[in-house]
C-alpha cells in the first residue's frame, strides 16, 4: 500500500509492471498526459478509477455546472465555465447571461480595432494584480504572434520608478488604459489607474477600458459607461482570465486566437462534465492527492520547455495555492493531512543552470511537472528539438539518476515526473491547458473537502495593510504592538 514511510523505487515499478506506461498515459486531441514516472503503483492507479471512486467526483463536476453553493464561506456559485462557454444562458441565469454575452461581444469589438490599428493607441497600460495580471499576461505571452498594433505593458505591483519611466517614453495621445479589478477597489492597481488617468488628460476617456464587477464604481472613476466590461459578482479572480480581464491579452493576440483560446478551454470542461475520470484533470488531481498527501510531498515543480509557458508556474502559484491553501474543511473542523503543494519553477533551460541541481542531488525529492510541445510554432526546428532533448533528458535523469565511483558524481534519481506534451503549442492547446488546471483544482478540493473557491488570507493581508497605511498617514494605533519599534524606525528616516 502506498503511503509516506513506504514509497516505491519509481525505476522499479517502471521496470516490473508493464502495462504501466499504456495505462498512466492519457491523450486528449491536443495533450498527452504521462503520469506514469511517479510512484503511484499500477494497482492504486485502477483504484483511482473504480466506480465507487468516480462517483462523487461526478456529482462534484455536476454540482459545480449546475451553479451550485460550490464556495459556502461566501453563499457563492463558481460559473467561470460560462465565461467562456458557446451559450452561456445555459449555464446561468438571464441577466448574468446577457452581461456575459454584451462583455464578451465589446471584448471582441475593441481587441479587434485595436489589434488591427484602427485606434490610435499604440501602447496599453494594463493596470491589475493577481487573477486580473497573470492569466491575461500569460496569454499574452504565450500566443502573441507579433502582428497586433498595440503593445501591452502590464502594471502590477507599485513600481514608482517603472512606471515613471514608462511614462517618459510614451505619448498620452497614443496610450491606452486598462484597468482590471473585480472590486473596483485594489489599491494597487487604482492608485496606478489614477496616475496614468491623470496622465492621459481630459480628453483620454475613449482610450480608458475597466474590467469590474463594480460598473459604478468604474464609472466614477471616469471610465466611460460603454467602455466599462462588467463580468458577474460570481467570478473569482484567479478564473477571471475568460471574462473582460482577458481585453488586454486579446487586443495582443487578436480575436481570432482569443476565440481559440475560449474554444479549447470549453473543449476541457466538455471532458471533464462528460466522463470525469476520462479526463486530464482528474489524472493530474489523483496523481497531486497521492503525492502531496500520501507520499508527503509538499512542492511541486512546473518547468516549461516551451518559451510559450514560461509564466505559468507564476500562473499556477495563484491557481494552485490560493485554492488549496485551507487548514480548515467545508465542516469547518482543522484540516490534519497536507493540503496545497508550494509550486515554483520557469523556463526549464533557465532553471537547469540554476535549481535543479539541487532537485539531482539534493537531499530533498520535489515532484515535477515537465511540459513541452511537439512540434515548432515559429521558432527553428533545431531550436524546438532542442528544448526537446532537454526535456527528455532531465525526465530520464530525475527518475533514474546516475551511478558513480566518485559520490560526488552520483545522482540519486526516483525523483517523480510528469509529463504533458502537446502537439502544438496554439491558442486551442493553451485554453485546454488552463482550464484543465482549474478543473484539477477543483476536484482536489472536492478529494480533500475544503473550499477552492475563498481566499480569506488574502483579505487580511488587504485589511491590515489598510491598518497600518493609517499608523504611517495618519499616526494612528498600530494593530500590532510588536512592530512598534519598526514603526519608529520607518518614520525616522
Amino acid at each position: 500500500m502506498l503511503h509516506k514511510n513506504n514509497i516505491p523505487d519509481i525505476r522499479g515499478l517502471l521496470r516490473d509492471e508493464p502495462e504501466r506506461v499504456r495505462e498512466m498515459v492519457l491523450e486528449t486531441a491536443r495533450w498527452r498526459l504521462d503520469t506514469s514516472r511517479t510512484p503511484v503503483p499500477l494497482t492504486a492507479w485502477r483504484d483511482f478509477f473504480a466506480a465507487s471512486a468516480r462517483a462523487d467526483f461526478g456529482h462534484a463536476v455536476a454540482y459545480l455546472f449546475d451553479g451550485g453553493i460550490v464556495n459556502p464561506s461566501e453563499n457563492q456559485p463558481a460559473l467561470h465555465m460560462a465565461l467562456r462557454a458557446a451559450s452561456p444562458s445555459e449555464l446561468l441565469t438571464a441577466d448574468d447571461a446577457a452581461m456575459v454575452t454584451e462583455s464578451r461581444q465589446r471584448l471582441s469589438e475593441i481587441a479587434g480595432r485595436l489589434y488591427r490599428g484602427e485606434t490610435p493607441v499604440r501602447t496599453i497600460l494594463h493596470a491589475g494584480i493577481g487573477g486580473s495580471d497573470l492569466g491575461p499576461r500569460l496569454v499574452a505571452q504565450a500566443l502573441d504572434s507579433g502582428n497586433s498594433a498595440v503593445e501591452v505593458e502590464w502594471l502590477t505591483t507599485l513600481d514608482g520608478r517603472r512606471i515613471q519611466r514608462l511614462l517618459e517614453r510614451l505619448d498620452p495621445e497614443t496610450t491606452g488604459l486598462m484597468v482590471a479589478s473585480k472590486s473596483f477597489s485594489t489599491v494597487e492597481t487604482l492608485t496606478q489607474a489614477a496616475l496614468i488617468r491623470d496622465w492621459l488628460g481630459a480628453g483620454a476617456g475613449q482610450r480608458i477600458w475597466a474590467a469590474t464587477a463594480r460598473p459604478e464604481r468604474a464609472v466614477e472613476f471616469g471610465v466611460a459607461e460603454h467602455n466599462v466590461l462588467a463580468f458577474p459578482g460570481w467570478t473569482g479572480g484567479r478564473f477571471s482570465l475568460w471574462s473582460s480581464v482577458g481585453l488586454g491579452a486579446a487586443a495582443r493576440i487578436g480575436p481570432e486566437a482569443w476565440s481559440a483560446l475560449l474554444d479549447g478551454a470549453r473543449d476541457a470542461d466538455a471532458l471533464v462534465a462528460e466522463d470525469v475520470a476520462r479526463s486530464p484533470a482528474y489524472a493530474l488531481a489523483r496523481t497531486l492527492d497521492a503525492l502531496v498527501r500520501t507520499c508527503g510531498m509538499g512542492t511541486l515543480g512546473v518547468v516549461a520547455y516551451d518559451p510559450a509557458l514560461r509564466l505559468l508556474a507564476e500562473y499556477l502559484q495563484q491557481l494552485v495555492m490560493e485554492s488549496l491553501g485551507k487548514s480548515v474543511d467545508l465542516d469547518g473542523n482543522r484540516v490534519r493531512q497536507p493540503t496545497s503543494p508550494l509550486i515554483f519553477g520557469g523556463a526549464g533551460t533557465d532553471l537547469q543552470h540554476s535549481l535543479f541541481q539541487a532537485l539531482h542531488q539534493g537531499t530533498t525529492r520535489h515532484p515535477m511537472l515537465l511540459l513541452g510541445s511537439a512540434r515548432a510554432g515559429e521558432a527553428p526546428e533545431a531550436w524546438q528539438r532542442e528544448q526537446l532533448s532537454h526535456l527528455l533528458g532531465q525526465a530520464s535523469a530525475l527518475v533514474n539518476g546516475r551511478r558513480a565511483e566518485d559520490a560526488q558524481r552520483e545522482l540519486p534519481g526516483n525523483n517523480p515526473v510528469m509529463l504533458m506534451l502537446c502537439r502544438c503549442m496554439d491558442g486551442e492547446s493553451v485554453g485546454e491547458l488552463l482550464a484543465t488546471f482549474e478543473h484539477a483544482v477543483y476536484l482536489l478540493a472536492v478529494q480533500w473537502r475544503i473550499n477552492a473557491f475563498d481566499q480569506w488570507g488574502v483579505e487580511e493581508g488587504k485589511r491590515l495593510a489598510a491598518a497600518f497605511r493609517a499608523v504611517l498617514e495618519e499616526g494612528s494605533e498600530s494593530p500590532d504592538g510588536t512592530l512598534t519599534d519598526t514603526i519608529e524606525w520607518i518614520k525616522s528616516r
